[in-house]
């Protein structure tokens, strides 16, 4: 081997020697080795109170309710004077109507009328002419006793002649009362209201309809008694609730509970309740606008919940992940029960305390 050969292997000999110490100088120790940390937004499972509120529209309803139906002769629509909605006291008007009358019945009133007249006129007529005879008969006795009958006899026929014209007028003035009362009630007349309260319901005729006895006009609610009604068969028969009313900054929150509902009655089956103000509560002044009813449908507890978000639903079933202590993530089947808006109910693959993965 050449000098210059032998150079050249020892060169490359201490270049493979040095080559691991310098890789050694370059590797990071052991002990500043920090493992990568997945973060997670997780829950943990909890035992508590299950609540699932509801929110009901309500409106307001008052129980005490009088019906006015129209009471008369057969009439025409003239005027509605009122309008629903509004507050009336007793005796304002409510309607304007023209009366229809029997035009027969009238003729035959001014004909008995008329009769009846001819006839007293021709009554008195007749006794004053008897009575006139009477009194020439007297004139010209001259024996005195027959006189003194004469004078008795003139004397009756004068007391009958008064009755008659007393019983005959009195008859008259019965006539002529039925006609005027047919002519008033043929002239516009008004039905007024029968009490104080609100026009909670109201029938608007047209111009020509036609009214007759028991014709529905409107309902009256009196205001000593207000409820408010809400449709949902959810509430139960003296449940508490929370009641607000009112718009933007003016609404207003009283306590109230439910005084008929569903649940009262057996078999029977109905979207509907009642709900009473506390009596406790000022409302006096308060506008019911925008009301709303919340109850609590649902109160359950030492129930486990984790946040519906950590639930999710794969083929039919509920999965969740579970974090364990070491950071090991696990795929979880559960039961699951009722939903909050915020909360599920677990039913069985959790216990308390478990930590869920939020995805």
């Amino acid at each position: 081997m050449s000098r210059n050969k032998r150079l050249m292997a020892l060169v490359l000999a201490a270049l493979v020697l040095a080559a691991p110490a310098a890789a050694a100088s370059e590797l990071i120790a052991a002990e500043k080795i920090v493992a990568d940390e997945v973060k997670y937004n997780t829950c943990t499972v909890e035992r508590t109170e299950l609540v699932k509120s509801i929110t009901i529209g309500a409106s307001e309803y008052y129980p005490l309710i009088t019906t006015v139906n129209y009471k008369g002769d057969p009439a025409l629509y003239a005027e509605i004077l009122v309008k629903r909605g509004q507050d009336v006291k007793a005796g304002d008007p409510l309607l304007r109507v023209t009366v229809q009358y029997d035009a027969v019945q009238m003729a035959e009133l001014e004909l008995a009328c008329q009769r009846a007249e001819e006839a007293f006129r021709e009554g008195v007529e007749q006794r004053q002419e008897e009575i006139d005879a009477l009194e020439r008969a007297l004139a010209a006795e001259t024996e005195g006793y027959q006189r003194r009958v004469d004078q008795l006899n003139l004397k009756k026929q004068k007391l009958a002649l008064e009755q008659y014209i007393y019983q005959q007028e009195y008859a008259l003035e019965d006539k002529r009362a039925q006609i005027d009362e047919l002519n008033a009630r043929h002239e516009e007349n008004v039905v007024f209201a029968p009490l104080d309260g609100v026009v909670s319901d109201l029938t608007y005729f047209r111009e020509g309809d036609r009214l007759y006895e028991g014709t529905y006009i409107c309902q009256i609610s009196s205001q000593d008694v207000m409820l408010l009604a809400v449709k949902d068969g959810r509430l139960r028969y003296g449940q508490k609730v929370q009641i607000e009313t009112g718009v933007n900054k003016e609404r207003l929150v009283f306590k109230g509970r439910v005084v008929a509902a569903s649940d009262c009655l057996e078999d029977v089956v109905s979207d509907y309740a009642l709900v009473e103000i506390d009596p406790d509560e000022d409302v006096s002044g308060v506008k019911w606008r925008a009301s709303k009813v919340l109850a609590d449908d649902v109160r359950l507890g030492n129930v486990l919940l984790i946040d519906r978000k950590a639930v999710t639903l794969n083929g039919g079933n509920y999965i969740v992940t579970k974090l364990t202590p070491d950071g090991v993530t696990q795929k979880r089947f559960i039961n699951q029960g009722m939903m909050t808006p915020n909360g599920t109910w677990v039913l069985q693959g959790l216990e308390e305390g478990d930590v869920v993965i939020i995805d």
